[in-house]
């Protein structure tokens, strides 16, 4: 026997009791008309949108990972696609502790550094998630390092930051650096650091030259801010109200209202930087937009591109980009690597 009887009749019990909110259902509605603006304005874009989407993927074994991490972007000119460019990096990453934070580190490189690289003929930017989200991303790294690794890790960044380029993840060029100098557990944490680092400056650079252009948009959200239900995000509650298409009374983010410390300079850098935050709805689901446009600009440019109620160039650029299980298998194939698992007398 196998446990999916067990499931089953526990799910069985349960059918129907369980709820979202606590709140009645008319009560949530009401909240919600409060702060719902019916209506859109009326599409239209800028000559030229670039939309840029990132994905990771990686494939285990006993100690280590092969990982690989990509960036796309799609450029839109008068609302036609136009060109498209990729970044992607290959590589081990040893050991297998803090991979999978560096790999979220090492994709949000190479994706605000393609955004990066449109930035400056682009009339709007469209990126997947939050960025203030990818700002307040905490990360192992930056608690973990010691205060002398931090100190020369820090020494290391201004170098990195003289020869900083947009081709992919400078950290790397430092990685046998970092390893004579911490050979041992301290290695990945140090380097881990450096990529943290370089993550942030990126952002910085980003946020920078991409003024007045960044249309970024969530499908999930945690935030609370309109305080519609006590526990359940805006989003979720936006949801069971289900409102016709429109926008929430838009609101101004700063970085710094969130209780989050970032390492050396970048707490001067990018703490004070603030966004218009909102939620819409164009045809289908209800998504959160944060962006440093006027909120009607940037909705005339969602409005424009929606296809099913999603910005079209979000949907395809995430479809040129996403690392498959079997790209993985195909890259691990060509690499000819042969390593253990640990899996094998499950028979995986």
């Amino acid at each position: 026997m196998k446990i999916r009887s067990f499931l089953i009749e526990v799910a069985l019990s349960k059918k129907g009791k369980i709820s979202l909110s606590e709140l009645p259902q008319q009560e949530i509605e009401e909240r919600v008309r409060r702060v719902w603006r019916e209506g859109l304005p009326e599409g239209s874009s800028p000559e030229v949108v670039e939309a840029v989407d990132g994905s990771r993927n990686k494939k285990t074994y006993a100690g280590y990972v092969i990982y690989a991490v990509g960036a796309c972007s799609l450029r839109f000119e008068g609302g036609s696609l136009g060109q498209e460019a990729f970044t992607v990096e290959i590589d081990l990453l040893k050991p297998e502790e803090y991979s999978d934070a560096r790999l979220r580190t090492l994709m949000g490189i190479v994706e605000a550094k393609r955004a990066l690289d449109g930035a400056g003929e682009a009339g709007a930017l469209l990126i997947d998630g939050s960025i203030v989200g990818d700002v307040l991303r905490p990360t192992v790294f930056n608690y973990e390092i010691g205060e002398r690794e931090r100190k020369w890790a820090l020494e290391l960044f201004k170098e990195l930051k003289e020869g900083f380029t947009t081709d992919g993840v400078d950290s790397k060029e430092f990685y046998g650096e970092i390893e004579k100098k911490f050979p041992g557990r301290e290695f990945p944490v140090v380097a881990g650091f450096l990529e943290y680092l370089e993550y942030l400056y990126s952002l910085y650079r980003l946020i920078e030259e991409g003024k007045e252009k960044i249309i970024a948009v969530s499908k999930r959200s945690n935030s609370n801010f309109y305080g519609l239900d006590p526990v359940l995000p805006d989003i979720t509650a936006f949801y069971l109200a289900n409102p016709p298409d429109g926008y929430s009374e838009p609101h101004r983010v700063k970085v710094a209202e969130k209780k989050f410390n970032l390492p050396g300079e970048f707490e001067e850098l990018l703490m004070e930087k603030e966004f218009w935050s909102f939620y819409f709805r164009c045809g289908g689901g209800i998504y959160k937009c944060e962006t440093n446009m006027e909120p009607l600009e940037a909705l005339k440019v969602l409005v424009y591109y929606q296809v099913r109620g999603y910005p079209f160039p979000l949907r395809e650029v995430h479809r040129r980009v996403k690392i498959t299980r079997s790209d993985m298998e195909e890259v691990i194939r060509i690499l000819k690597h042969r390593g253990i698992t640990g899996r094998e007398g499950l028979g995986e």
